[in-house]
């Protein structure tokens, strides 16, 4: 069947012409590099880096897991999931810094939202099978597309035109009936020939569904793709088009699972528990987002799914998000020094999430008491909101490249813009009277509506210089210019004197110019690696930065100065590497202490921080079928200067200074170990994983914190070559992944809610609630792969 396929695709084909031999296949390789070189750090560039292979990639896209849980395996980079089994809707850190700080790119375009300037790995659970190539720089790094970076910089690239036709199907199954389903097809370079080119068509699908470790978490997510990619002859001149898409259907737990120390002790699965109990039992899967928890005071609870006004149950908060990627690239090596690249975007995405709010106050959506005379309205009910947005993200970005035996220097000028509408609907009311005068014929409210835009115009130059064959300097200036603006009316209400209510109106109208310079030199010989860099950053505030600033001063822009010293060996069995950082913050958000109503962290301007640390890696390959590598992330992470507000239910909140404290979500330690046995066709993989204590605020107080925790995995593969088979199957691979084999009980993320009852107060006697987002105890996952 494959070869009556290609046999027809090749038909209309006009005469055909010599298969490329391998130095075609390597000129392929360099028009790829000449996409991603201008974001990319070169190999001995003055940065601290971690590539990840195309191999690994499509090895952990089997697994259905979102991507940062892959990236987690290299030094200084946390990963978690709101539903516990790595899909779905998945965070991530670098040295501290949460998503909106961490710069995305695909063959060079940003990825980020540029209004939440977050990529929402939700939806790109099998991303990994379409890429070629990832690269991790920690830090600033080199100058890239989009917003700045203030953790890292991850630059991904997507995999080549294969040489030969090939196919490829996968199917995977696991814990809590986690299924993951992908196929892909490409006519290679010698499927479809034309007088003196190639084309070459590809396309992919991938989908994971899962019920979901915590209660009410399940839904679907994928992703699709579909190329097209023109070779000349000579492999000197690539254009290609590329649609990808994602999409979710996803249960939400951002509440995660919640517990505190008021006047009673909360009851988990295993009876009256405090909530360190509740911790150490495994925190269970209960999810406020899908059921509500009814307290007693004899030290218990009950728990029901929320109800309908019809006595029917309400289904669960469901995230609904797509969006499509049409990426238009060229790259041309015009000669042995010159190179150059340009690449045309437009990304469209639109989605929204359905909630209900059990025993909500009318005015928080801004529902006058009595709306008219002869009506008198509840203080509360029950509602469902819907929250949604639609955006728009288009732009140019164009490199060229100069490169001789002393010099390699890159030029980038991008273009971007966006457009973003929010909005907001009330889709039900419980109270009948309520229900009838707001909801109107088409048994919905909208009490919000905001439009957004922003501009980014930016222009880099990056040079290294060869001074000779073992040293190396390096120069890199960027100018960017931002300009945000924000019109409408948002989500948060005001009372007038009258008794209605006033929505928050947005006006922001915002301009930015920043200067990104940074140097570095670099040394390289006979195995050796060493390198000092300065770089520095600048960074806009987002969208929630302006809109949920509350009472604190208008947010400024951040900036960030990076230094970084490292040295690396590498020996025919054996390597090291060590890297040293100082990331000196000016204006840093950082949390406040207050929580939006859906649970993120609400931040504000600290005028000095800082980040420090140490990276370490090894490995040694003592036997040609043993490796055993580790990394190490070692950090201090410091507000020198902080002021919190903390919640007073008997008046006005309670300000708390701080000199030194210890930044939230900061572990001070992230190691792992990995041990790979491989003999054959068989590879089996032992990785652990830990990571230290977590502040859940900027208080440095151990009780509203994540305990250390600690997991460990086992992955193992076995490929059958089956190349004799005249089913056309070259490949079959069988694999089993398990994960926390020793079922330990942790949480990898959480929020915290404090406050004080009067003025009797120390830092020590808040009333406080933990919100702990747990990732699932053991699992397994196998999985069955055919190549034709």
């Amino acid at each position: 069947m494959k070869k009556l396929f290609f046999a027809a695709i090749a038909a209309f084909a006009t005469e055909g012409v010599a298969v490329a031999e391998t130095q075609d296949t390597l000129r392929v390789q360099q028009l790829g590099e000449v996409t991603v070189k201008g974001v990319r750090a070169a190999k001995d560039a003055p940065f601290a880096v971690a590539n990840v292979k195309k191999q690994q990639l499509q090895e952990f896209s089997k697994t259905g897991q979102e991507l940062p849980f892959l990236f987690a395996r290299t030094p200084g980079v946390l990963a978690w999931s709101e539903n516990g089994v790595g899909t779905g809707t998945t965070y991530m850190r670098i040295r501290g810094a949460a998503g909106s700080r961490i710069n995305v790119t695909l063959d060079g375009v940003a990825l980020n939202s540029p209004e939440d300037q977050c990529v929402f790995w939700a939806n790109m659970n099998s991303f990994g099978s379409l890429l070629g190539s990832a690269q991790i720089q920690r830090g600033v790094g080199t100058s890239s597309n989009g917003d700045g970076a203030f953790g890292g910089t991850i630059s991904l690239m997507t995999a080549l035109p294969q040489h030969n036709p090939s196919a490829e199907v996968s199917a995977s199954y696991g814990s809590y009936d986690t299924w993951n389903f992908g196929a892909q097809l490409s006519t290679g370079l010698t499927g479809i020939r034309l007088p003196r080119h190639f084309l070459v068509l590809e396309g992919a699908y991938h989908q994971t569904t899962t019920d979901g470790y915590i209660h009410g978490t399940g839904g679907k997510s994928g992703n699709y793709y579909g190329g097209l990619t023109f070779l000349n002859q000579r492999q000197n001149f690539k254009l290609s088009y590329k649609n990808i898409g994602s999409f979710e259907s996803t249960g939400q737990a951002w509440n995660g699972v919640t517990a505190g120390n008021g006047d009673y002790s909360l009851n988990s699965y295993d009876g009256v528990k405090t909530y360190k109990d509740m911790y150490n039992l495994g925190l269970g899967k209960y999810n406020s987002l899908y059921e509500n928890f009814i307290p007693d005071w004899e030290g218990g609870w009950t728990v029901e799914r929320y109800k309908m006004a019809d006595g029917s149950f309400w289904d669960k908060t469901t995230d609904n998000f797509w969006y499509n990627h049409n990426l238009l690239s060229m790259a041309w090596q015009i000669n042995d020094k010159w190179s150059t690249s340009a690449t045309a975007h437009y990304t469209h995405g639109h989605g929204y999430y359905d909630e209900f709010r059990y025993d909500n106050k009318l005015s928080k959506f801004g529902l006058s008491m009595t709306p008219e005379a002869g009506i008198s309205l509840p203080k509360k009910t029950d509602f469902v909101r819907k929250k949604g947005m639609t955006q728009d993200f288009y732009g140019l970005i164009a490199n060229v490249n100069y490169e001789d035996s002393r010099w390699d220097i890159i030029g980038n000028i991008s273009a971007q813009q966006f457009t973003g509408n929010h909005y907001g609907y009330l889709t039900y009311i419980a109270d009948e009277d309520v229900r009838k005068y707001y909801l109107n014929g088409n048994g919905e409210y909208q009490y919000y509506d905001s439009d957004a835009d922003k501009t980014d115009v930016s222009a880099f130059a990056k040079a290294t210089y060869h001074i000779t064959p073992a040293f190396d300097v390096f120069a890199d200036v960027q100018y960017r210019h931002v300009k945000y603006t924000t019109n409408g009316v948002n989500d948060k209400f005001y009372e007038n004197n009258d008794g209605s209510f006033t929505n928050q109106r947005l006006d922001i109208d915002a301009k930015y110019n920043f200067l990104n310079p940074k140097v570095g030199i670099s040394f390289h010989k006979n195995g050796h690696n060493a390198y000092a860099s300065y770089a520095r950053s600048n960074r806009e505030p987002e969208r929630n930065n302006f809109t949920d600033n509350g009472s604190y001063p208008a947010p400024e822009a951040e900036s960030l100065n990076d230094f970084e010293l490292g040295y690396g060996y590498q020996a025919k069995k054996w390597s090291v590497n060590l890297n040293l950082y100082y990331m000196s913050y000016d204006n840093q958000f950082v949390q406040t202490g207050a929580q939006s109503d859906i649970g993120e962290n609400l931040t504000t301007n600290v005028k000095d921080s800082y980040r420090m640390g140490i990276e370490l890696s090894a490995g040694v390959a003592p036997l040609p079928w043993l490796s055993i590598e580790g990394n190490a992330a070692l950090s201090r992470n410091k507000i020198k200067d902080f002021d919190e507000y903390v919640d007073n239910w008997a008046g006005d909140p309670e300000l708390v200074h701080y000199d030194n404290s210890t930044l939230s979500f900061s572990p001070s330690a992230i190691l792992n170990g990995f041990i790979d046995f491989h003999y054959k066709g068989f590879q089996g993989v032992w990785h652990t994983n830990f990571v230290s204590r977590q502040y859940l605020d900027n208080s440095e107080n151990a009780d509203r914190s994540l305990p250390c925790y600690s997991a460990t995995n086992i992955s193992l593969k076995y490929t059958l070559g089956l190349k004799k088979l005249k089913a056309g199957i070259k490949e079959a691979v069988f694999g089993l992944n398990f994960n926390n084999i020793f079922n330990r009980h942790y949480a990898a993320g959480g929020w915290v809610y404090s406050a004080v009852d009067g003025n009797d107060y120390t830092n020590d006697n808040r009333y406080y609630q933990i919100g702990y987002i747990p990732m699932a105890g053991f699992t397994v996952m196998g999985n069955v792969t055919l190549r034709f």
